[in-house]
């Protein structure tokens, strides 16, 4: 897997308050009080109350410097303007909503841009929505409880984080199934679901789990999948990994194993 750089992805509902742990981590890699924050408010459905939302936050840690792009359009991502936004950046974040809305976004100007700085420090999060569009599939949609191609609808990602299909509020509404899913239709991906206020922090060949929940990973590169022939008929799943991590644990990307990571204090 190729280093995606520094992306910070959360499962949705991270605390906004009470120290706002995850959030406050994406500050300190911005620069702290000197970061300069774009927030991506295109999946938001009442963008007005969550560029309110997050702009309180981040004032409240120090930013002095938040800007919007809402992008509704492919010509708005493709514009001169956002670009000069991203390029003064230190940090992008994606808010949830509605992912299908993200679609326009994908390979557009602000996407190579986004991750050609990757790799010059910039710092991406993205929550929710924001976060399954960070892979370079994302989910769209789906649920059920059965394990097939019904249980999961898929589009391109960003591609920000290689080979990885990402799902959000996981624990709390109940998507292994969906994730198994999405994974048994293409087992190159390694599956990441994300439990609310929980997220990884991905630097290098790997992540840290951090927040309040647990981060599922499922590996289906060595499992057996026979698909049957509709798909609403349950797919054949042999010898698939689930790994359950909580807060401090490590995954390794090249090695595809997770581990104990040192101990953190918990958010």
């Amino acid at each position: 897997m190729d280093s995606p750089g520094r992306l910070l992805i959360i499962g949705g509902a991270e605390d906004r308050c009470c120290g706002a742990g995850l959030l406050e981590r994406f500050v300190e890699l911005c620069g702290g009080e000197h970061a300069r924050i774009v927030l991506i408010t295109t999946a938001a459905n009442a963008p007005d109350e969550v560029l309110a939302e997050y702009e309180r936050v981040f004032s409240k840690l120090g930013v002095e410097h938040t800007t919007e792009l809402r992008l509704h359009g492919r010509g708005e991502a493709d514009s001169d303007d956002s670009a000069e936004e991203l390029h003064a950046a230190t940090g992008v974040f994606f808010t949830g909503g509605d992912q299908s809305k993200l679609r326009t976004l994908v390979d557009s100007r602000i996407n190579h841009i986004i991750s050609d700085r990757l790799a010059d420090g910039l710092v991406v999060a993205g929550t929710s929505a924001g976060a399954t569009v960070l892979g370079r599939t994302m989910i769209l949609g789906g649920n059920g409880p059965e394990v097939a191609a019904a249980a999961v609808h898929t589009g391109p990602g960003l591609g920000l984080i290689p080979q990885a299909l990402i799902d959000m509020h996981f624990g709390e509404r109940g998507r292994l199934p969906r994730l198994l899913s999405g994974v048994a239709m293409a087992p190159e991906h390694l599956g990441i679901g994300l439990d609310e206020n929980t997220g990884v922090l991905v630097e290098g060949d790997g992540f840290e789990v951090l927040g309040t929940g647990v981060t599922t990973v499922v590996d289906a590169e060595d499992a057996t999948v026979v698909h049957p022939a509709g798909d609403l008929d349950p797919i054949t799943l042999f010898g698939v990994r689930l790994h359950l991590l909580p807060h401090g644990c490590l995954f390794d990307f090249r090695t595809r194993a997770p581990s104990i990571g040192p101990a953190h204090e918990r958010y």
